[in-house]
């Protein structure tokens, strides 16, 4: 048995972590639609995978059935947020130490905003991470910083109206 990169119930408790455990499901199916029934989905969890989880945004590994793989970042996003209709990208942890925006090595980007029953997501987009930082290089993509005000957080964030990027970022997408 793999341990878990974080035994602290409090983490377990906490409504993001609850959140996130809850839609994983939901977008599972969704990879299924866009890669295949055959594939294989792991998250990033366990302290085998601290390297990919902690220093490069890797929450998840999807195995093809060629045995290929693809990296990814999750982000399901709660209902009230839903109205911004964007991508979130942290970009500082804190006022002193940079976030997943200066060191995301993931293939894709899940964004999907949650139903207000949170039983599945309003819409969702399965982003090209590779085009989106290429896009970004180009000037291509109008993103923002935002402070997180939520929980007493120190991040910010860049985020970016999820029709104002470029067609050649999308994977996959619900609209």
């Amino acid at each position: 048995m793999q341990t878990r990169l974080s035994q602290d119930s409090n983490f377990d408790n906490n409504w993001r972590r609850q959140q996130d455990l809850k839609m994983r499901p939901v977008a599972d199916n969704i990879y299924k639609k866009c890669w295949g029934n055959d594939i294989t989905i792991s998250r990033t969890e366990h302290l085998a995978d601290y390297v990919l989880d902690r220093f490069f945004g890797v929450d998840v590994i999807i195995t093809l059935p060629t045995k290929m793989i693809l990296t990814g970042q999750e982000k399901y996003l709660s209902p009230t947020y839903a109205r911004y209709k964007s991508i979130t990208v942290e970009y500082m942890n804190n006022p002193k130490k940079e976030g997943d925006w200066f060191q995301l090595a993931c293939q894709f980007y899940f964004c999907g905003y949650i139903t207000n029953d949170f039983k599945g997501f309003q819409f969702w987009a399965i982003l090209n991470w590779p085009a989106i930082v290429n896009n970004t290089l180009k000037n291509k993509i109008p993103w923002q910083l935002n402070d997180n005000k939520h929980d007493n957080a120190q991040a910010s964030f860049k985020y970016c109206n999820l029709h104002k990027i470029p067609s050649d970022c999308f994977i996959n997408k619900s609209w």
